[in-house]
């Protein structure tokens, strides 16, 4: 396990579950004052973690998903339970994190604990944010992905697999539109943040070539 503060405001922590081979899962702690609001969840096995390093911190505020799959949402159950904070994605998500339907890439509906709870990201919401919400559809429906605007910081979950200086997509099985999903990346570009920070790798430096070499290579 390893928590980081990588810039002012955000912190990473970064935990491996082995799955055949062992799998980062990065989530983020965004802080803004006393409040801190927690990016992902992880797994439920590692929650507890979660809690005591968004406390450490100061008060958790609410929890931001980027989607509804397990490995970003099977703590959430535990930490709202403790913390009593509302839940928030995209409302294109909510559907696929209910269970009301399976996300295409799978079977069946997968139980994520929070079944109706979880709230739409509204304009109203994330105007009370201190970070800013981007649609990024393809990995899933409604994945998002959150800028810290001030530290130019972010935080794009699975819209990418990241390692020390490179971008690659998710894993295809995984993933409902890929070429939607290398389309969405582009983002990159109109953000032209500092840092990229996805939720499975390495923290990555932006340049300018970054997402024209990504797209090139896998579209």
């Amino acid at each position: 396990m390893e928590f980081v503060q990588i810039s002012e405001h955000v912190y990473r922590l970064t935990y491996k579950i082995v799955v055949g081979i062992p799998v980062k899962i990065n989530t983020w702690y965004v802080v803004d004052g006393k409040d801190v609001y927690i990016i992902d969840t992880g797994m439920e096995d590692y929650a507890r973690t979660q809690l005591n390093a968004a406390k450490s911190l100061g008060v958790p505020k609410s929890i931001l998903l980027t989607h509804g799959h397990l490995d970003h949402i099977n703590g959430a159950k535990y930490l709202q339970e403790k913390l009593n904070i509302p839940i928030y994605s995209h409302k294109i998500e909510i559907p696929f994190i209910n269970g009301e339907k399976p996300y295409p890439t799978k079977a069946e509906e997968e139980r994520t604990g929070v079944e109706y709870q979880v709230e739409g990201l509204s304009d109203s919401i994330i105007k009370t944010l201190p970070i800013d919400v981007y649609l990024t559809p393809g990995h899933t429906p409604g994945h998002v992905i959150y800028h810290h605007k001030d530290d130019n910081v972010l935080l794009t979950g699975d819209l990418f697999i990241s390692h020390a200086e490179t971008l690659h997509p998710p894993i295809q099985k995984f993933t409902v539109d890929m070429n939607e999903n290398i389309n969405s990346g582009r983002v990159i570009d109109e953000i032209k943040p500092s840092i990229i920070s996805s939720s499975h790798g390495e923290d990555v430096k932006y340049n300018d070539e970054l997402y024209a070499i990504y797209k090139f290579r896998y579209e």
